[in-house]
């Protein structure tokens, strides 16, 4: 496995000095066959929701607490983001100056053809992200995730003509990001199910 790569802020303007966290895992193929299989099944027996998409299915938040050694990697994936996002910042710790206690959740999409997820932000949480874990020979161009400026000048304008920050998925791509940045996916086109793992990371209270 490669080392895991710390969180970064991209030049100015790129990300308008937010930080980033992105990392290609390159043993994620066989974890994800598996973790495919997992939602994919998962889909089939339980209830899904279709809130802030189109085309596509989400499962309850849950996934983490699947009993599978790929989902055991994936909690680790998830960790390791976290804390370099918190190092970046300086965050991770209570008032004492001890390590703060970390919670997080994830929950699977699917995504069929046209399948897209409406512009969108995570509350109760610091950090959010996404594992992917197939495109489906996903078209070039299609099922892309886009970040809207997050400043007021441009968060006063309609959404779609802020200026935008693009990611193209691709299999292993594990993005995190603060919770409170507004982002959503676009239309995927691609010959079989695009399944993604999103996820919440905060801090327990108390």
């Amino acid at each position: 496995m490669t080392p895991a790569p710390t969180a970064t802020a991209p030049p100015s303007g790129a990300l308008w000095h937010t930080p980033l966290y992105t990392r290609t895992i390159d043993d994620g193929p066989d974890v994800n066959d598996a973790l495919r299989t997992l939602i994919l099944d998962h889909t089939q027996i339980s209830p899904t929701s279709q809130v802030g998409v189109k085309n596509a299915d989400k499962t309850p938040a849950d996934v983490l607490r699947w009993q599978h050694p790929a989902i055991d990697q994936l909690r680790g994936w998830i960790t390791d983001a976290a804390c370099a996002l918190n190092e970046h910042v300086g965050a991770g710790h209570d008032s004492s100056g001890q390590e703060a206690l970390m919670i997080a959740e994830a929950w699977a999409v699917v995504y069929r053809p046209d399948g897209l997820h409406q512009l969108h932000s995570h509350h109760d949480a610091a950090w959010s992200g996404v594992y992917y874990v197939s495109t489906g020979h996903m078209q070039q161009g299609t099922g892309l995730l886009q970040f809207v400026d997050p400043r007021p000048a441009a968060a006063a304008r309609e959404s779609r003509r802020s200026p935008i920050h693009t990611i193209a998925p691709e299999p292993g791509l594990l993005v995190a990001f603060p919770a409170w940045l507004r982002h959503w996916v676009t239309p995927y086109q691609g010959d079989a199910e695009r399944v993604v793992i999103a996820f919440n990371v905060g801090f327990r209270r108390g």
